[in-house]
């Protein structure tokens, strides 16, 4: 059987084992639960009631329009959130590698290299709103001239592995809200605390306006396709496997809306024995 808790996952007090949708924190409509488990001790972590397909539409929907007024929103306040996130987790850096090593297996080297990546990810994405310019051109047409505007994407749905967490949800997460997009994160279901809620925490601390950021925790053979199909999403960032993201880009491409996609894929890296190697030691 497998062990469960009755104590809720906090995060600097706050619970982190809820859904963050639509700036509300509660339960995904599933009914069923999920256990999120320490690899090392097999001692339950946190524990989530899954997200459903409707979950997920609502997060979409919210993101689409909370977008707009955070799209509109200066420069200059959008880089006071990302700067506030990152003071945030340089604050917490202890509580944050407490979380990496207990859910996601991660040594106390590993966590703090972990950390200062994301920390570092979130101060440089604070510099964007202000360093992305459109461009003036010449044209042959005389007395005109030509302008190229650059505009938030609008949504973007984030698919984060289990690796490396923190850093790698936050990589996909913290340059696309510096630049006006709202984001919709699916971490994986090994780490939803350390690659999402715990995240949402930080940004709603931050002042992240409601709707801009929500986390959905859910199995990706529940509501994986509808992650990338909803119209919502113009952008999908997947980190993870070959096979799964050819799967997503084939997703992107064959619903309704046609998506962009970002993804970094991989699978085991090769190791090479060379025949002068000391195999006992």
């Amino acid at each position: 059987m497998t062990p469960t808790t009755s104590t809720p996952a906090t995060f600097h007090g706050n619970r982190v084992d809820q859904q963050f949708i639509a700036g509300q924190w509660r339960d995904g409509a599933a009914g069923q639960r999920k256990t999120d488990i320490n690899p090392y001790t097999d001692d339950v972590v946190a524990e989530f009631t899954l997200a459903t397909e409707e979950d997920l539409d609502e997060a979409y929907r919210a993101a689409a329009e909370a977008q707009k007024a955070w799209a509109a929103t200066g420069p200059g306040e959008r880089s006071a959130v990302l700067r506030r996130a990152a003071a945030i987790m340089e604050e917490r850096r202890e509580e944050i590698a407490d979380w990496l090593v207990k859910e996601s297996g991660s040594t106390r080297i590993k966590a703090a290299a972990e950390i200062g990546s994301a920390i570092a990810i979130t101060y440089e994405a604070a510099t964007f709103p202000t360093r992305v310019h459109g461009t003036i051109h010449p044209s042959n047409v005389p007395n005109r001239e030509m302008r190229v505007y650059r505009k938030p994407i609008g949504v973007v749905g984030v698919i984060s592995p289990w690796n490396f967490p923190l850093h790698l949800s936050q990589r996909s997460v913290a340059p696309a809200l510096a630049l006006g997009n709202a984001v919709v994160l699916k971490p994986a279901s090994d780490t939803p605390v350390t690659g999402g809620t715990l995240l949402a925490r930080v940004f709603e601390e931050a002042g992240l306006p409601a709707g801009v950021l929500s986390v959905v925790v859910g199995a990706g053979s529940e509501i994986g396709d509808a992650f990338v199909k909803h119209p919502a999403p113009r952008l999908i960032s997947f980190t993870g496997s070959t096979p799964v993201g050819k799967q997503v880009g084939a997703n992107a491409v064959s619903g309704d809306t046609l998506k962009k996609v970002a993804l970094e894929l991989g699978g085991n890296a090769p190791l090479v024995v060379l025949d002068d190697a000391d195999l006992d030691a």
